[in-house]
């Protein structure tokens, strides 16, 4: 019976051993299953990292040859966002202000002014991207006197250029800003900023605004454009007369320009046209006695005012503009008249006779002009210049004169300023430029002839320029009689000691001073003076040798920024062509102290200054810290002797400085000899 049990029980053993090793071989060959498996995955990945690793090789190769080619992934991004804007110009704001800053200069102009909105509100400004752009359209801007301007001047300053390069002349398609924009797209967006339109011996296509086609843009200059500039009258009409004038018809009349700048006037016809839009609402002449200069011009005057518009101007066979502006204005019936517009400023180039045989006959009736220029290329002779004055003192007579503001060139005389100021008592603006006799070297004012018969000059801005040797003292009499002068511009003049007394005493409101290619190294005395008392907020001594005579020069530039330190009204200060040199570094010392300046426009170009001077000033600016932005003017130095220092330099000023600066080759331009004459 034992035994029986026992035979069982081995006979149980056996058969579980037996299922164990059937099970212990089926997990074998799971095991050699997942063995096979795992050697297939292993292949797979090993297969997998072979095409990564080759993948990843061909990525990095491709990444060095973008590298090595200049650029980056992330610039590859940016321009196809740019390329793609009209898909993605939605979520373009969403993007990190490093990359839509880094996004702007990629745009064409169309875009660039749609981002400006949502860029400007996360504190990104694109007035760099459109001063680059009008600087690749203007290649002459190094040898123009630039200013910081205004955000939107800059815009408005490259569109209005484009316009120009797209209607007149062809534009080189050689940057993003114009991919992908046809003319008439370019056109259609860029009038909307035209301000100023300039008509010159360049302008082929000016036909064009009269078509049809671009009417709408015609349409659009008449209420945008307030200043025309008509640069070469002559050869404008070769282009075809009876057009050029259908256009000037309908910004002068219909639309909204007040300024005109004339040069090269073809036929006294047309200046009589043209002049028409100086008269006021209501004409009327003086009565006055004639003087022997003005002999019949009154009489010419009534008969020219008693023509009607279409008899003034002899217009050739082509017909009058305001028959082609009734063709083509659909809305216009034959009897409608068009309007007469007003002219408010005028620029007027005036040829030989020119002042006699038109301007002077017909200026008593510009009623609505509140600003002349009139430019010569000749000397105006004295009997012109008399014949002149006459004509303006008719005007003034008649209370509807608007004038404020004169200018003439080539003056023959300093007498003829006095002359003007008595028959022009309520001009506000005069600027002469005079070209004395050769013989004369000196003027002795009369003492016994008043300026203005003992009446106050209501003149706020004097500007007097002289061709030749003349003396301050021919002008103190019309200083003494301004009281009311803000602003007094002299060039070429000798002054005195009694000038900066005189404006003390006289000229207490003055707050514009500029003198230019003045010797003041024998003033020094008086400047300081002067300036303990002043309210200026402009100061230019241009050209003005201030430190000729100098034995020590901080002697008198210690005391000079002392003063100027001590006008809180001061804003702008230039010293350009002084010879500083090494004395520049003492100009930093404005911005010293418990006191500094206020200045915000610091003019040292032209005075010798080499790099290693800059990087001295620029280290005594770092430490004082001026508390608003410096404009500083560094052109035409010669910086280019050391750029690595020049780079230090110009590097210490950007946190604190707006950088006029240039590519000037002082090597190759006698920079020495012209610095230190």
């Amino acid at each position: 019976m034992k035994h029986t049990l026992r035979c069982e029980k081995t006979l149980e053993l056996a058969a579980a051993v037996k299922n164990q090793e059937e099970e212990t071989l089926e997990l074998a060959a799971a095991v050699k299953n997942q063995e096979e498996e795992t050697l297939e995955l292993a292949a797979a990945v090993k297969n997998q990292e072979e095409e990564e690793e080759e993948e990843t090789l061909a990525l990095v190769s491709c990444v060095k040859m973008i590298i090595s080619a200049g650029s980056s992934l992330v610039q590859m991004c940016i321009v196809k966002v740019a390329q793609n804007m009209d898909v993605l110009e939605r979520k373009v704001s969403i993007l990190p202000v490093s990359l839509l800053k880094d996004l702007l200069p990629h745009l064409n102009i169309y875009y660039l002014d749609r981002i400006e909105t949502a860029a400007a509100s996360k504190g990104i400004s694109s007035s760099v991207v459109w001063a680059g752009l009008w600087r690749d359209l203007d290649q002459t801007w190094r040898w123009r006197l630039k200013s910081a301007l205004p955000d939107q001047d800059w815009k408005q300053r490259c569109l209005e250029r484009l316009f120009h390069m797209v209607l007149f002349t062809q534009v080189r398609r050689r940057g993003s800003y114009l991919s992908d924009l046809s003319d008439s797209s370019i056109l259609s967006m860029t009038v909307k900023h035209v301000r100023v339109l300039s008509l010159h011996t360049s302008t082929r296509n000016i036909c064009r605004l009269a078509s049809g086609d671009l009417r709408p843009i015609l349409s659009s200059l008449e209420t945008r454009v307030t200043s025309l500039k008509l640069l070469d009258m002559k050869s404008l009409f070769k282009h075809g007369r009876k057009y050029v004038l259908f256009i000037l018809h309908r910004l002068l009349d219909h639309g909204s320009v007040r300024e005109v700048v004339l040069r090269r006037n073809p036929d006294s016809s047309f200046l009589s046209w043209l002049m028409s839009r100086c008269r006021g609402p209501q004409l009327t002449v003086s009565t006055a006695p004639e003087t022997s200069h003005a002999d019949g011009i009154d009489s010419r005057c009534r008969a020219e005012l008693e023509e009607p518009a279409a008899k003034r101007l002899v217009l050739d066979v082509e017909g009058n503009p305001e028959v082609l502006c009734a063709e083509v204005s659909s809305s216009s019936s034959s009897a409608d008249r068009c309007p007469e517009g007003q002219i408010h400023a005028l620029d007027l180039e005036v040829s030989k006779r020119e002042i006699m045989s038109t301007v002077s006959r017909i200026l008593p009736t510009w009623l609505c002009l509140h600003t002349l220029h009139l430019h010569s290329d000749w000397l105006v002779s004295e009997q012109e210049m008399s014949v002149l004055v006459e004509a303006l003192r008719r005007l003034f007579l008649d209370p509807g004169c608007s004038l404020t503001a004169l200018s003439v060139s080539h003056v023959s005389g300093h007498t003829h300023l006095m002359s003007v100021l008595r028959a022009c008592p309520t001009l506000q603006s005069l600027c002469l430029e005079i070209c004395p006799p050769a013989d004369t070297n000196t003027c002795r004012p009369q003492p016994s002839v008043s300026v203005t018969e003992n009446r106050e000059l209501r003149l706020e801005k004097l500007t007097v320029r002289s061709t030749g040797p003349m003396t301050v003292a021919c002008f103190l009499p019309v200083l003494t009689s301004a009281p009311k002068l803000n602003s007094l511009h002299f060039t070429g003049i000798h002054l005195s000691q009694q000038f900066f007394r005189t404006l003390t005493g006289s000229n207490p409101s003055l707050k514009v001073l500029k003198l230019e290619d003045i010797n003041l190294s024998d003033c020094h005395q008086e400047i300081l003076q002067f300036l303990e008392r002043s309210v200026l907020e402009e100061l230019s001594f241009r050209d003005c040798r201030l430190l000729d005579k100098c034995a020590v020069k901080k002697d008198f530039l210690l005391p000079f920024v002392e003063a100027l330190k001590g006008i809180s009204s001061l804003r702008t200060l230039m010293l350009s062509q002084n010879r500083l040199a090494t004395s520049a570094i003492e100009m930093a010392e404005l911005f010293s102290g418990c006191r500094p300046s206020k200045i915000t426009k610091l003019d040292l170009s032209s005075n010798f200054i080499l790099p290693a001077e800059l990087l001295e000033f620029a280290q005594l600016l770092e430490t004082y810290r001026p508390v608003q932005r410096l404009t500083l003017d560094l052109r035409f130095n010669p910086l280019d002797r050391d750029p690595e220092v020049k780079g230090q330099a110009l590097r210490k000023l950007i946190p604190y400085c707006n950088i006029l600066t240039d590519d000037w080759d002082s090597r190759s331009t006698m920079a020495d000899h012209i610095s230190v004459m």
